[in-house]
């Protein structure tokens, strides 16, 4: 637990140097949730790998927590930003003006994320299946759905926005929900529709602060342009609008 806490400090300073930057590029949001990923695969293995019985079973945790990495992982982006969002608001509130609100926030929610899966993995190995399954299968499908929208996202690894994403996108405020736009249609995949439908559900979470706000705004038009993009399209824009708006902010 110790090397745990200590590596979600790590983290957060790793945020908080993306956080002074005033030119934040891609690789940085790349290396930060790779991190996260990385980081709690290695802290829970540390603690549970030897509580498993046989060595199958051991490698099998393994794998399943790489698996569960590359399923969760456009899934825990959008809710680690969600949790800055308001971490955002909730500094606001207490007028602290610290650049701790969004990216500290952003990676250590996303490592706290992947642990949480992971221990969950855990239980299913462990002796309490029935029910841990029936958590993973609620919350999993939906998440394997967004992740394999179509066949171009059929890849080994879920995020390839190591590169600068240039130009960046125009930003735009939030006019109104887009997201309906792919579940009345039949052009568009399952995948799809799950990737509109989670759009359509958090869209009035989203609490009026000015970071969030032209995230919002900027990931609003860029579904309206392509609303059939599929999980790496959607990954970029939701890289470049985080990247854009901590530009114009920090300028």
């Amino acid at each position: 637990m110790n090397y745990f806490l200590f590596t979600l400090l790590l983290l957060g300073i790793f945020g908080f140097s993306v956080e002074i930057n005033p030119h934040v590029q891609s690789w940085q949001l790349f290396s930060g949730f790779h991190l996260a990923g990385l980081v709690a695969i290695a802290s829970i293995s540390l603690v549970y790998l030897k509580q498993l019985p046989t060595r199958n079973t051991r490698f099998t945790f393994v794998l399943l927590q790489l698996l569960a990495f590359r399923i969760a992982y456009f899934p825990i982006v959008v809710f680690s930003a969600t949790a800055s969002c308001y971490s955002e608001l909730l500094l606001s509130q207490i007028n602290i003006d610290l650049p701790i609100k969004i990216f500290p926030t952003m990676f250590v929610s996303a490592t706290i994320l992947f642990a949480t899966m992971n221990v969950t993995l855990f239980w299913v190995l462990n002796g309490k299946t029935a029910f841990y399954t029936l958590i993973i299968v609620i919350l999993g499908t939906p998440a394997l759905l967004i992740s394999f929208a179509d066949t171009n996202d059929l890849t080994v690894f879920p995020d390839d926005n190591w590169e600068d994403i240039e130009p960046l996108p125009q930003i735009a405020m939030p006019q109104e929900n887009p997201y309906g736009l792919t579940l009345t249609s039949t052009h568009y995949s399952v995948g799809q529709k799950m990737i509109g439908l989670a759009g359509q559900t958090l869209y009035d979470l989203i609490p009026s602060t000015p970071w969030s706000q032209l995230v919002q705004g900027t990931l609003e038009q860029a579904y309206i342009s392509n609303p059939d993009g599929n999980a790496h399209d959607q990954l970029r824009y939701h890289y470049g609008a985080f990247i854009a708006a901590h530009n114009r902010l920090s300028n």
